[in-house]
């Protein structure tokens, strides 16, 4: 397994590992707001911690690279909002986190996902697989 590889397995677990703390708290602000300016992130976040404008506007403009903001040009200053809601940013992620570990490990990852499986009630198994279908569609 190469280094990069494990550096990209070691992000899997949760969101803000995958973001990491500050662009994680940039995209909930956004998630509530629906779109802001850097001045107002700054703002929202500056109530909890001390943020100088410039780092916010640099985890903004990597999340603009990263597709997960859009933004428009106001004037000087860009006016920022979610690509995709928190729910569409989690099946994205999840989507994509799964496809890794398949495309990394094969049918070894696939053997551990049916294992787990064989612990969920029959119920809730039909559930995710309707959820499954449903966002395979969303992908395409």
């Amino acid at each position: 397994m190469t280094e990069q590889s494990l550096r990209r397995l070691r992000r899997i677990g949760s969101e803000e590992k995958f973001l990491g703390p500050l662009e994680s708290a940039v995209m909930e602000r956004l998630w509530k707001r629906g779109r802001a300016t850097v001045r107002e992130v700054v703002e929202d976040l500056g109530r909890s911690r001390a943020l100088a404008y410039t780092t916010v506007m640099t985890i903004m403009t990597r999340l603009h690279a990263k597709g997960l903001l859009q933004r428009d040009r106001d004037g000087k200053t860009y006016v920022y909002r979610p690509a995709f809601t928190r729910e569409e940013h989690r099946e994205r992620l999840s989507r994509d986190l799964v496809r890794g570990l398949v495309d990394e490990f094969g049918e070894v990852a696939l053997a551990h996902f049916a294992a787990e499986l064989d612990g969920v009630d029959a119920t809730h198994r039909a559930a995710l697989r309707r959820l499954a279908k449903g966002g395979d569609r969303a992908a395409r």
